[in-house]
Parts: structure tokens; sequence; C-alpha cells
């Protein structure tokens, strides 16, 4: 299919025209509280239980009467268990005759088994014991509407008595890879051939999202199975990633049906690598276009998929990490379009310097690329010794420092 330069639009504009025609599905479903770490909740939560339900230990050590100790520390050579004082373990209640405890640390005991009391501190009445409802009480807010389930929560959940958990469904996202040349992962690519890559990045990055993949098997290209296909993605799927067809090769049939079948679509961005992505809208859900290059497939999920999957969810866009660092050589591109700038970040004694990565399609660079950044478009590039802010695509280790 033709791409007209005059008909593209920038990042920002398309996925905006796509937001403002989109209304997502969002539904939620029970789950047991094993099974909800890294979902989204979907309504406050609030504890059933007290805790601790009367009081409790602070310390390992012993409860004893304050008013024994009214008039200094007593000897307690004779004392006996149970009668005047009894063990008090971290997180345990014990008799309500005993009201003071102290830790084990501050107790000497000699070789008949006797025990003086030497505290480091003087003692207080009430001191090392939880009240009850310290920890948490019943009716308390435990955890909000939208937040993101994470391990320390699910141990503040159990502990306020929730054994279940409702929450927003994962938006289920079909990928369709279409290609006559392409084979799948493992087999050995012949003359002609290119493997399926792309599927094993694409289904990590919805995962990390929070979406459910469904992956259909490699297409031809074949314009009645492509309709088919997608026919049956849209029932089953709440968006849709076609790799492949979106540019204007004699085999790209992907954006001639979108554009038979779409209430919208927007072929063409401002924006390189992946100037041919085409968005749409069928039967009211998102059909993405994505090129076939991985890192041009890459930078439509950063851009536009992402964005859907996180609405899809009723969840904000997470922000990233950000630093600042000195760029080592000078960077050009097309003043009217932005562009997708690959970086090797390195620390160094004095911050952050940023190395540009070529404009090829080696797949070593992808080994080597560790940050981005987006030049605007009205930008030809910048100039050896500028600061840049460049988003970080992981922590840098220790050991990635630059001499």
């Amino acid at each position: 299919m033709y791409l007209d330069s005059g008909d593209f639009i920038t990042r920002a504009e398309a996925i905006h025209a796509l937001m403002a025609r989109w209304i997502p599905d969002i539904t939620t479903e029970i789950l047991p509280l094993e099974q909800s770490r890294g979902r989204i909740c979907a309504r406050d939560v609030f504890s059933v239980n007290t805790l601790p339900v009367c009081r409790s230990a602070q310390a390992d050590g012993i409860a004893v009467r304050f008013a024994d100790l009214t008039n200094g520390i007593p000897d307690t050579s004779a004392w006996k268990k149970d009668v005047d004082y009894v063990m008090a373990d971290t997180g345990d209640d014990f008799d309500d005759g005993f009201d003071t405890v102290i830790q084990i640390e501050d107790l000497v005991y000699n070789a008949s088994g006797a025990f003086s009391i030497v505290p480091e501190a003087p003692i207080v009445q009430g001191q090392l014991i939880s009240v009850q409802g310290s920890m948490l009480y019943t009716g308390e807010l435990i955890l909000k509407k939208g937040d993101v389930v994470h391990p320390l929560q699910l141990c503040l959940l159990a502990a306020g008595g929730i054994l279940e958990l409702e929450v927003v469904k994962q938006p289920v996202v079909a990928y369709i890879p279409t290609g006559n040349e392409l084979v799948r992962s493992g087999e050995k690519p012949q003359r002609g051939q290119n493997v399926e890559t792309n599927g094993l990045m694409i289904n990590g990055y919805l995962e990390e999202w929070g979406a459910v993949i469904r992956t259909y098997p490699i297409l031809t290209d074949d314009r009645k199975l492509l309709d088919e296909t997608l026919t049956d993605a849209l029932q089953h799927a709440d968006i849709i990633l076609i790799n492949g067809g979106s540019s204007k090769g004699s085999e790209d049939h992907t954006v001639g049906l979108l554009k038979e079948r779409s209430s919208f679509l927007q072929h063409g961005i401002k924006s390189i690598p992946g100037i041919p992505v085409a968005l749409s809208l069928v039967d009211g859900k998102p059909v993405i276009n994505l090129p076939g290059p991985p890192f041009a497939a890459f930078c439509a999920l950063d851009w536009c998929v992402r964005t859907l999957i996180y609405r899809g969810q009723g969840r904000p866009m997470p922000s990233t990490r950000k630093v600042t660092a000195v760029l080592l050589q000078d960077v050009q591109k097309p003043a009217p379009y932005e562009f997708y700038l690959r970086l090797k970040v390195y620390k160094t004694a004095d911050g952050f310097c940023a190395e540009p990565l070529s404009w090829g399609s080696r797949f070593s660079q992808a080994m080597n690329c560790n940050a981005l950044m987006v030049i605007p478009k009205g930008l030809e590039g910048y100039h050896k010794g500028d600061v840049i802010e460049v988003d970080l695509l992981y922590e840098l280790p220790d050991d990635e420092r630059r001499n």
C-alpha cells in the first residue's frame, strides 16, 4: 500500500487519536491471594482482623509485674516461673497478671539456672509490649484501588484476614506474525528465510506490562488467511498486534485489509524507526500493525502498545529511570521526524556518558544498548559534549564503567 508522507503524524498525535476513539472494557475477577501477585487491585481492601488480638511481646524475654520493680531491681534468685514471671516470645501474648517485658539480653543466668536482671537502661512500665490493634485494626485500609499487589502487600493482606482479592482482568493481546520468509525460532533458516524472533520480545514485554498474550502461528502473505485470522483474534482478544506487512511491498496486505475493516486508521508515523506503523480500530478494538525489523517493532511497542495495555487496566503509565549523560559523538537525523537513538551508557567518576550506537540493523546492538532517548521533531541532532537526558532500559551494574 502506498505511503504518503503528507499523511504522517507524530507519535503523540497518533496515540491521542486512537485513545479518543477507544473505550476499553475493563472487567474484574476474584483470585486466591497467592495468585494475585503483580495484579491490579480492583477496589479498596480493608482489614477484617485486629492484630495483636489483645497484646503481644515486642521482644524475646520475660514478662514481669512492674509493681515488683518499684523499689529497684529485686533479688530474683528465688523467682519461680509462672508465679513471679512468665516467658514472653516476640509476637506472643502472655498472662494478664504481667504488664512489662524485659528482653532476654538483660538477663544473666548462673550455673543453677537462676537469673538476675541487669538492664542497660531503666525499666519502664509497659515496655516492649504491643497493645491491641497496634499492628492492624478491623476496618483499616490496607490496599487501595489501582495498587499493584507486591509480595510485601501479600503479607499485609494475609495478616488482615484477606483470603481472596478482586483484581482487574489482564487484557488479552493477540499476536499475529506474518511473512512468507519467516520460520519458527529453533528452525534452521534456509536461503530466503528469516527467524521469527519478535514474538519472544513481544511476549516478554506484554507479560511485564500485565497482559496475557495469545500467539498465532506464522501466517504466509495470504490476504484471505490474514482476514480469517484477524476475525478470530477479534473474538478472543482485547488488542491485536499484526507483525509485518505494514509497508508498501507487493506482499504487504495488512494495511489494505485494515483500511477495509477499520473505523479508524492512521498509517505512517513521523518517527524513525517505525515510519510504516499503522494504528486502527476494528470492531471497537485496537489493531496495531507493527513493522517487521525488531527494533522498529520495539519502538512501536514502547510508545503505542504499552500505552494501550496500561489504559486497558485502568492503570497510569509508570515513570522510567532517567539520567543525564554527556554525549560522546555527534548525532544527526532528518529534522521533520522524531528519532529513537540507541545508546550505550557508562558510569564515570563524574557521572554518566552516552555512546550513540549506529543506525544499522545488526543484532549486536541489542546486546550493547542499555539506554534510549527520543530526539524530538524539529531538531537535526546533537553535538559531542552535549548533556542529554536518557531512559535507562535497566539498572547499570557496578562493573559497567568507562575509564
